[in-house]
């Protein structure tokens, strides 16, 4: 039998130990935020997010490691009515001042009884959330209601296994959570009035004061789900609540006590002051009255607090986990994690704003975590592990293009070399490419119009790079296979077939997957499998059959004209399938047949469903709009349209009719990731483009290669055969066949079908390739092998290239 005692203070009831041990699965909460924030100062390691009034995840010491599912009031009434901040009130969300994310949560009885203010900042000196609560009854007197706060801990991304206890410390009352080396903490200006510790589900202070309104006092509740309950006193009009944190339970406490020593208005103003100086020092951000000055501010604080603190320069992608409802601990890293690509998205935004310092950072965080193999993971912690173990080419390729804007802006200092991170880079693209083993969204592999516009662009602004540094070999080498590869995007990825909609038979695909029918790489009526599907559903779709809005960045990065007109009937076919218009403007779905969203009901996203509007794709269409020399306005207007009430911009919106009882509206934020920092960036840059007049992004010694003289130094006539590219012909105007493999050797060939043979030391090309060049004028054949002198072996098989009669097929259907 449990033991059980009295409190002595306050007359409830104590027993030691919660029953129900080890509780309800763990789940996250809504990934719908309408605010995230951190102090600027790096000796405060705490970040937080908000959503439907309350709080939400706190992150420590680390912007991936969350430690609580949410935090809420919980209300009773003397007659027996029960409220639960989060979903019975009407919430508003503010911000305390326009340049920093310190908010003001104001929710309200429907029926107008009482009203909650919170105030919600970090301590700039120590790592501790602060709460400032004001609750004033408008209706009857303060006795006739009880205020609990209710805290959800998930020490170290994970509900289960976590620990709760009643601590009474030098005299001072707090409630602990603690798993392995992190603990919790929470403390107030004014002594709770009862305090308990539960398994969620069974005796935890939202159970009991829902199903009797009565608070039992349990002591301490191991190794499961728990929850933390104090009633507060509200004898006072006003008090702040403390959520500190350390490596132990006694540092925990110690930080929430000395955070309390301080008043509340005082400590909210030293974080203001840390927020306004940094947003002072941004030279880009418009005006306060300039139209898109709001959402531009908060994209501001959205990038900088994603932005690291003990791992300078990381740049998660979100302070959040899709659907983080129906996501258990299955589910530890969420959003929470580095993309390499998004991460250089934001870099890019933060040159925008006019930060180079966390520019620079970034690149330096990218030099650190780079793989030997000279590419970074598809996703990974801030420490650099990796989490996902795919690879993307186009993730590679952005930390090249950040390294060339940060040396073209004279950002690098004397000594700090970011060439060998490029060349380690160049070298991996060289070695792997054209075909990336995932697209950008991440499921398929295959030549990818966008990972291709991206890693071409790459190749020619880190040649530049190599020839600064008198790295001719490496500069000629990414050259000719920058050209190489632009001169076939076309033939690998445009059809004149497509099947999405009569109306448009000419178009860039999303993907043409590479297959064993056609090393060559033309399209060839294959098949892209798509992911995310339901149960019994058609998961195979020719690649005609599946259009996104990819071929942009063939634009964006300067190797198409905005006025191509294979761009150009795209762009037709694109908003014609895949837009949508709302009341605010249009947005647009990442490709036909996405399964990544919310099934047709609304219920979560668990595998599959169907994917919705992602607000980011606006603002790839307005770039898009401004290198043709049209407004972005609508585009502008459409991504402010589908912020959430705190102006954070989500992954996805809903695109059906409403769903209120899933808080599911058309055209508002769905259960996807939310602030996604991608979305930020993106409505970043473009509202400096529109400010500049021209694509912010847009490598001109590119956009020059390709646009301005497309005839300058090209390498037209040069053909690539490598183990991972296999040619099996080349056509009349096919001048030179380069044959380039990963390692030194002898290249043993004929012309003549082994009457003569012909011995070639492969030269070495210094990124990682070894190559020779063959002479095709005049030739029919050529049939090789490959002598690894270092092995000392044979390759043990022959490979053969024939010239096709006639020239390259034209394409007869399309401009």
């Amino acid at each position: 039998m449990r033991e059980m005692r009295r409190s002595p203070d306050k007359g409830g009831v104590f027993m030691s130990a919660a029953p129900g041990h080890p509780g309800l699965d763990a789940t996250w909460t809504s990934s719908a935020k309408h605010g995230v924030g951190t102090a600027m100062a790096d000796t405060s390691r705490v970040w937080f997010t908000l959503s439907h009034g309350i709080l939400n995840e706190i992150y420590f010491p680390r912007m991936d490691v969350a430690n609580t599912r949410d935090a809420q009031l919980l209300i009773v009434s003397r007659d027996g009515q029960f409220w639960e901040e989060k979903r019975d009130l009407i919430h508003e969300v503010q911000y305390i001042h326009p340049d920093a994310p310190a908010y003001k949560l104001i929710n309200t009885d429907p029926q107008g009884r009482f009203r909650i203010t919170k105030r919600i900042v970090t301590w700039p000196e120590g790592d501790a959330l602060l709460t400032h609560v004001r609750f004033e009854v408008l209706q009857g007197a303060r006795s006739d209601y009880r205020v609990f706060f209710l805290l959800a801990p998930h020490i170290k991304n994970q509900g289960g296994h976590n620990n709760a206890a009643l601590i009474d410390l030098r005299g001072r009352q707090a409630v602990m959570a603690w798993r392995g080396d992190a603990a919790l903490c929470i403390g107030s200006t004014v002594p709770f009035v009862r305090r308990s510790v539960g398994f969620v589900g069974y005796s935890d202070g939202w159970t009991q004061l829902h199903g009797t309104r009565e608070l039992i006092e349990y002591t301490e509740a191991l190794d499961g789900n728990v929850a933390l309950t104090a009633e507060l006193d509200l004898t006072s009009d006003e008090q702040t609540l403390a959520v500190a944190f350390g490596g132990t339970r006694e540092e925990a406490q110690f930080t929430a006590e000395l955070a309390l020593l301080h008043n509340y208005y005082h400590i909210e103003q030293d974080y203001i002051a840390g927020w306004s100086a940094y947003m002072d020092s941004l030279p880009g951000l418009v005006p306060h009255d300039h139209p898109h000055a709001h959402l531009q501010r908060v994209s501001a604080f959205v990038l900088k607090t994603h932005h690291g603190k003990l791992f300078p320069g990381g740049i998660i992608a979100s302070l959040s986990i899709p659907w983080g409802n129906a996501a258990g601990d299955g589910n530890m890293g969420g959003y929470h994690l580095v993309w390499p690509r998004d991460m250089v998205e934001a870099a890019q935004a933060f040159l925008a704003l006019g930060d180079i310092t966390s520019a620079r950072q970034s690149l330096f965080f990218l030099m650190a975590t780079q793989q030997a193999n000279g590419s970074w993971p598809q996703n990974f912690w801030l420490d650099g592990q990796p989490y996902w173990k795919g690879s993307q080419l186009d993730e590679t390729a952005f930390p090249i293009l950040l390294a060339y804007r940060l040396e073209q802006m004279d950002a690098m200092r004397t000594g700090e070399d970011l060439y060998p991170m490029v060349r380690r880079a160049l070298a991996y693209i060289c070695q792997t490419g054209p075909v990336t083993e995932q697209d950008r969204w991440e499921e398929d592999s295959g030549y990818s119009p966008s990972t291709l516009a991206i890693t071409i662009s790459a190749l020619i602004v880190g040649a530049e790079l190599a020839r600064r540094r008198g790295d001719n070999d490496v500069a000629a080498y990414c050259e000719m296979l920058a050209d190489y590869w632009q001169g076939r995007i076309d033939k690998w990825t445009f059809t004149e077939h497509g099947q999405v909609d009569p109306r448009f038979p000419c178009h860039y695909i999303r993907i043409h997957t590479q297959a064993p029918r056609s090393p060559d790489g033309r399209i060839d009526h294959g098949f892209v499998p798509i992911k995310n599907m339901p149960p019994g559903a058609p998961n195979l779709y020719p690649e005609e059959a599946v259009i996104d809005g990819g071929f942009l960045e063939l634009v964006r990065y300067g190797l198409k004209a905005a006025d191509d007109p294979h761009i150009t009937q795209s762009v037709a076919a694109y908003d014609a399938i895949l837009k949508q218009e709302l009341p605010y403007g249009p947005l647009w779905h990442r490709y036909n047949h996405d399964g990544y969203g919310e099934q047709e009901d609304g219920s979560p996203f668990q595998g599959h469903g169907r994917g919705r509007l992602w607000p980011l794709l606006a603002g790839e269409r307005g770039h898009y709009a401004i290198a043709l020399g049209q407004s972005p306005e609508p585009y502008l207007a459409a991504m402010e349209g589908s912020a959430s009430i705190g102006g954070l911009l989500p992954e996805q919106v809903w695109d059906s009719a409403d769903i209120p009882e899933r808080e599911l509206f058309l055209g508002r934020p769905s259960g996807s990731a939310m602030p996604l920092v991608w979305a930020h960036a993106e409505y970043i840059k473009l509202v400096r483009s529109a400010m500049d007049g021209h694509v912010f992004e847009l490598p001109e010694l590119v956009h020059t290669r390709y646009i301005q003289r497309p005839h300058d130094a090209r390498h037209s006539g040069m053909l690539f055969w490598q183990f991972n590219h296999k040619r099996l012909h080349w056509h009349a105007g096919d001048q030179l066949l380069r044959i380039a493999v990963p390692r030194p050797g002898v290249l043993v060939y004929t012309t003549d079908e082994w009457a003569h043979v012909l011995n070639a030391e492969l030269h070495d090309a210094h990124v990682g390739m070894y190559y020779h060049d063959i002479a095709l004028h005049g030739l029919t054949a050529v049939e090789f092998t490959f002598y690894w002198s270092t092995e000392q072996r044979w390759e043990g098989m022959n490979y053969r290239m024939e010239r096709s009669e006639g020239v390259a097929p034209a394409r007869s259907g399309c401009q």
